[in-house]
């Protein structure tokens, strides 16, 4: 899932292109950046015990010097979140997503980085490409 979040990032956030980190970004990044971690995993089970699906949750860090590209970049990454529901992402591996819930929108000024961070934390409900 990380590897389609990552390709849909990048294609639909011009200022996101190459980018993208999961975790930690490169010392030393100026332009505006996004860093990713998975949050939390739910591990799907009806009263046949577990069916392999996983509800993923993630947070993105939307990282920029300047507040105003921080609040815009934040603000189309959201969008593009907002538009999975029904469609399919992904390049190499695709996957159809069922839901996203935004779980919180919020954002802070990293002192020690210099930088402001824009948090969009969400779950993503999806179905492999071959279990369709």
């Amino acid at each position: 899932m990380e590897i389609a979040l990552r390709y849909e990032l990048i294609n639909a956030v011009p200022d996101l292109q190459n980018q993208v980190f999961p975790t930690n970004a490169p010392e030393g990044a100026t332009k505006p950046y996004l860093v990713y971690m998975r949050t939390g995993t739910d591990l799907i089970k009806t009263l046949q015990g577990y069916t392999g699906d996983e509800y993923l949750s993630f947070v993105f860090n939307v990282m920029a010097v300047k507040y105003s590209d921080m609040s815009r970049v934040r603000k189309e990454v959201t969008e593009m979140l907002m538009n999975f529901p029904t469609t399919v992402i992904g390049n190499t591996q695709k996957f159809f997503i069922e839901d996203i819930n935004i779980n919180n929108i919020d954002e802070q000024f990293e002192h020690q980085l210099g930088v402001n961070r824009g948090i969009i934390d969400f779950t993503i409900y999806f179905k492999k490409e071959n279990e369709l």
